[in-house]
């Protein structure tokens, strides 16, 4: 047997038992789930209502025995007050005040004298029991202030009511059981095994209680007395009745829900049945046409749901056998010429020559009349046009790219006015189509794929034509050249975003050193070739070493990334500044003869002398300095080495002469080009 188990298992757990199922037999399981399901949700919803209704009377109950309790320990307390004027009133109580024995003596007399009084306190100002005669149950208080020559002593406190009393009386007026507790110990109780004072647990909450065998539901709450600790007072009821009223409800609805339940299934098999008649025959209709059979429509009676899909599908089946050629011929056509043409553009490199190629292609596979490309990224192509775009389906074109591209407010100022958006929601990721006074046309945006810059479009293409819609398939066409001509643009831009990282420094953004001797190099060249000057101006940061040192390599870059901006900001279109290493900038001067590269430089040191760098990660600034040394052909060399290496020795005495200062290069003889 564990063979065919594990089979079994393995069968369900790919599906194939699932599929071996008839969809007869997985209707009337669909039929029986939707049914028993809710059922069984109704029947466990109707139970846990039912059971807090019934609750919720018996907690209803309790709280009128509270209020009942609350109300007998109040009118006990307001007839105390004729005692407590006796008690309080009493001259020889007054003469003992002196002495706490002598109190604590006729207290006790007027306890055992008095008709009723059943407990007598005396208390400190403060709150202090200093003297206490009767019965410890006694409750429901009533304290009156004790004074001796208008200085006041005390507080005098009785009690004509004690705690058996209380709950007996309680219980006449409303049959529950009663417990009350002071101080955490238990005064008196209706009901055997109940000790200490139970948890209180939510002030006035109702909750379920166990004294012995006995299960209960009640609450407990709070009363507090003039002086001393407050009583507690708990009331309960028997939870028997309860459950017994909960069990019969819960038998009647089930039994209703039993009897609703076996129609329900009753009417789901009749339904099923009628649906699979009905299916029956359009899957044989279905299998005709899958043989290529469309000379036997599917049988249609009635006017009902099923009636009308008939005859949609009998309609379908006549259209389909008239086009299946065109559609075979047209997709081998379009298959071919756009796989081709996508390739074309995927590996590209010319972006705007693959737009106009992506217009132009979406136009003639179409069979578009016009056909644009939109930028919203300025930089990412120029606007590309196909075919005769007059105003009508220009028109067009813009409504559709206004229905398709919803941009964010800021891309929106970018926009032209024909393209301002009015759809509250995002671009969608499918061609979207529109019409406009007989011109039917259709847009796409162009969604970046992430590497051409931070905008998540780049821009639009749309194509339209007069008189007829465009299809679905059409629409898939025109995403596809729209997706592969970012793919191009965006490999474009990944190119040249590597060759300019492979020249530039990271940290300045200065050309590099790499690029620095290639660039000195060819305008050694341009300068001997036309006779020209070449300038060269080296820059050393002073004192950097104590920068990094006393205030962290974080700061020495500030400093170099400022520095850098300052030679930048100097610098014309055809100069080229550099980081030749470390601290070591230099900027390379076509057309400048030794006078201009000083003059440059000195007006360089002068502005980074005026630097003030922000501290990193603290207030307050640094203040910099360099020195510079400057050499020119052919004035102090005869080639590209000698230039760097005389306006490196200028530099070296510009920092042997005491820094921030500019230096010029010796002058060398005059010699012809090396």
């Amino acid at each position: 047997m564990v063979a065919p188990l594990s089979a079994s298992a393995g069968g369900l757990a790919d599906g194939t038992l699932w599929r071996a199922v008839s969809f007869r037999s997985r209707l009337r399981l669909f039929f029986a789930l939707i049914v028993i399901v809710p059922m069984v949700a109704l029947a466990i919803v109707v139970f846990l209502l039912t059971e807090r209704s019934e609750t919720g009377k018996v907690d209803a109950g309790v709280a009128a025995g509270v209020r009942a309790a609350f109300g007998a320990h109040a009118e006990a307390a307001h007839a105390t007050a004729p005692a407590l004027r006796d008690v309080a009133s009493d001259p020889a109580l007054h003469a003992a005040l002196g002495s706490r024995r002598r109190v604590e003596q006729r207290m006790d007399e007027l306890v055992r004298q008095s008709d009723g009084v059943v407990s007598i306190e005396f208390r400190s100002p403060g709150g202090q029991l200093i003297a206490r005669s009767g019965s410890p149950r006694g409750l429901a208080l009533t304290q009156a202030p004790l004074s001796l020559e208008g200085r006041r002593l005390g507080v005098l406190a009785v009690s004509t009511t004690d705690a058996p009393e209380l709950v007996a009386r309680v219980r006449r007026l409303t049959g529950l059981d009663l417990g009350v507790f002071r101080g955490g110990h238990l005064l008196a109780a209706t009901v055997k095994g109940v000790g200490p004072r139970p948890e209180l647990g939510s002030r006035g909450e109702p909750r379920d209680f166990s004294f012995g065998q006995a299960d209960f539901r009640g609450r407990i709450d709070r009363v507090r007395e003039p002086v001393g600790p407050p009583v507690e007072i708990l009331v309960l009821r028997d939870s028997t009745q309860l459950d017994e009223r909960i069990a019969r409800n819960r038998l009647v609805i089930g039994g209703l829900l039993v009897v609703f339940l076996l129609l329900a299934l009753a009417s789901a098999a009749l339904v099923g049945r009628a649906l699979e008649t009905q299916i029956a025959k359009f899957l044989a209709a279905a299998r005709r046409l899958g043989r290529g059979d469309f000379a036997h429509p599917v049988p249609v009676e009635g006017d009902d749901e099923f009636a009308q899909l008939g005859r949609e599908f009998n309609s379908m089946s006549g259209q389909l056998e008239a086009k299946i050629e065109e559609v075979e011929r047209k997709r081998q056509e379009l298959e071919e010429t756009i796989r081709r043409v996508g390739d074309a553009l995927a590996t590209g490199l010319d972006r705007h020559g693959v737009v106009e190629l992506a217009v132009r292609q979406a136009v003639d596979a179409c069979e578009a009349q016009a056909g644009r490309a939109f930028p919203l990224d300025k930089h990412a192509f120029r606007e590309a046009r196909s075919g005769a775009l007059d105003l009508e389906l220009e028109a067009a074109i813009a409504a559709a790219e206004r229905k398709a591209f919803a941009a964010t407010p800021e891309a929106g100022r970018e926009l032209l006015a024909q393209l301002d958006p009015d759809v509250p929601h995002p671009p969608p990721r499918r061609a979207v189509a529109g019409e406009t006074g007989g011109v039917h046309a259709l847009a796409i945006p162009m969604r970046s794929l992430g590497g051409a810059g931070d905008r998540e479009f780049l821009g639009v293409v749309s194509i339209a034509r007069r008189a007829r819609a465009f299809t679905r398939e059409e629409g898939e066409l025109l995403e596809y050249l729209a997706g592969q001509a970012v793919v191009s643009i965006e490999n474009a831009s990944l190119h040249e975003t590597v060759e300019r990282q492979a020249i530039t420094d990271e940290l300045t953004g200065l050309a590099n050193v790499r690029e620095f001797h290639t660039i000195l190099e060819r305008e050694t060249e341009r300068a001997h070739r036309f006779d020209n000057s070449l300038g060269l101006v080296m820059v050393d940061l002073d004192n950097f070493k104590r920068v990094n040192d006393e205030h962290g390599h974080q700061q020495g870059d500030e400093v170099l990334v400022s520095v850098a901006s300052v030679l930048r900001d100097f610098s014309r279109d055809i100069d080229t500044p550099a980081r030749y290493g470390g601290e070591e900038l230099a900027v390379v001067l076509p057309q400048t003869d030794t006078d201009g590269a000083a003059l440059l430089a000195e007006r360089m040191r002068e502005t980074v002398e005026a630097l003030r760098v922000p501290r990193v990660g603290r207030p307050g600034s640094l203040r910099v300095t360099a020195s510079f040394g400057v050499a020119a052909l052919p004035e102090s060399a005869r080639d590209g080495e000698e230039l760097v290496a005389a306006a490196d020795a200028a530099l070296y005495r510009a920092k042997r002469g005491g820094k921030n200062r500019v230096e010029r290069a010796e002058q060398v003889a005059a010699a012809g080009p090396a």
